[in-house]
């Protein structure tokens, strides 16, 4: 075991094995994971006030669950985010710094047999830790600590996305103005989140975080049985949401080229260290009132030498309404020529609010029907063609796309 203010070197056991080149320092910290916290750990003190009982926070705790005393040290849970299949995330503060965090509980017995990596001090551990640990993008989250109790692992990530306001109505917003060429997103009426138990999308084998509503778990009271607390939930912020709660259901072509190309970035980047996120839609990724988006929920995530010839994968563990039309005939697919299908899907939503396909016959075809497309200009409707091309070897790829003139636009 290492002592509690050791950094692990993930990115140089993933470098030895895989020729990637990510940040030489990792953000990762990974403290208190394993061993015990010594005397000289640069924490906040310990207090009787700091509750290890979890069910005082959120209903997904199991009774009787206790929380890793160091973590509950550093810091204080907050809010809800959302929950899945693999775990659920909330809302913390950073006891020391103040700062607000996002902590994604992986549910250690729920991560299937391919999602884990061996490190080679820590041992086995979920491959999104393992990514997010060494992955540096500004348009992905950022890992910034690490923790573990019998039941989960603590992914401790930064805290990313506001609500959506117009610029001229947000002078104490926090953050930098958004470029003055970019407009803001214009609210709809009502300013309600959208009822997030409906997701935009549904699901494959593999269950993202996502939003819900709010639900009592609690008994009823009595003079028994105590009432258990109730649990706040906010919103997460995502591109789903912002969508929703734009005035036109859509995002105007301006606004769109500028997060499109954000997220073209980020998957570049993640290509060309042999990632593939293989779960990309608006619901995995967050967004400020700046329009500065990242991406998140790597629990589907694969990585390979990006030096080797990639791999082809017969098993999907996407959403469904996003997956390209090699996986809806149930051949066999490689990540990363999928994964710019993906991105063709999400920017028909960007730019209509809407899929690009009305059936999945449309979708193994590569059939896009967009209402309003002659709103449209012929560089985006081109851009959304190439991404979905029904043959992956025609197919552009992700260099391309970011090559693409629509994204270039001056």
């Amino acid at each position: 075991m290492l002592d509690s203010d050791a950094s692990p070197r993930l990115s140089a056991h993933v470098h030895a094995q895989s020729s990637c080149q990510p940040s030489p320092q990792p953000n990762h910290k990974a403290r208190n994971t394993y061993p015990l916290c010594t005397a000289s750990s640069s924490r906040a003190p310990i207090s009787s006030t700091f509750s290890l009982d979890s069910t005082l926070y959120s209903s997904n705790f199991p009774a009787g669950h206790r929380l890793n005393a160091h973590f509950v040290r550093q810091y204080e849970l907050e809010d809800e985010l959302g929950s899945g299949g693999y775990g659920f995330v909330m809302t913390a503060k950073d006891r020391l710094h103040g700062r607000e965090v996002a902590v994604k509980f992986i549910i250690k017995h729920k991560v299937p047999d391919h999602a884990w990596m061996v490190h080679e001090v820590y041992g086995k551990l979920p491959t999104e830790v393992m990514l997010l640990s060494v992955i540096d993008h500004k348009n992905v989250v950022k890992c910034l600590d690490l923790f573990e109790d019998a039941l989960y692992f603590y992914l401790v990530q930064e805290l990313h996305g506001s609500p959506w306001e117009d610029s001229r109505d947000s002078k104490n917003c926090a953050g930098s103005r958004q470029p003055s060429s970019v407009p803001s997103l214009t609210p709809s009426a009502s300013g309600d989140s959208v009822n997030s138990t409906a997701p935009s999308t549904p699901s494959q084998p593999s269950e993202p975080l996502r939003p819900e509503t709010k639900s009592f778990h609690g008994r009823l009271p009595s003079t028994l049985q105590p009432p258990r607390p109730q649990y706040a939930r906010r919103s997460s912020h995502d591109l789903f949401e912002c969508i929703e709660q734009s005035e036109h259901k859509r995002l105007t072509e301006q606004q769109a080229r500028y997060v499109f190309a954000q997220i073209v970035d980020a998957v570049h980047y993640l290509d060309e260290q042999g990632v593939a996120h293989r779960d990309i839609k608006d619901e995995n990724i967050v967004i400020d009132k700046d329009l500065k988006v990242k991406l998140i929920d790597f629990g589907s995530a694969t990585f390979v030498d990006p030096a080797e010839e990639r791999p082809f994968y017969n098993l999907f563990y996407g959403t469904t309404a996003y997956a390209a039309s090699e996986i809806l005939q149930k051949k066999s697919y490689q990540a990363a020529p999928a994964e710019v299908w993906t991105l063709g899907v999400l920017l028909s939503y960007l730019l209509t609010g809407t899929s690009p396909f009305p059936t999945v016959k449309h979708a193994v075809a590569g059939r896009i029907v967009l209402p309003g497309s002659q709103n449209l200009s012929v560089e985006a409707l081109d851009l959304m063609q190439v991404c979905l091309d029904p043959d992956p070897e025609r197919r552009a790829t992700i260099a391309q796309v970011k090559e693409h003139r629509w994204l270039n636009f001056d």
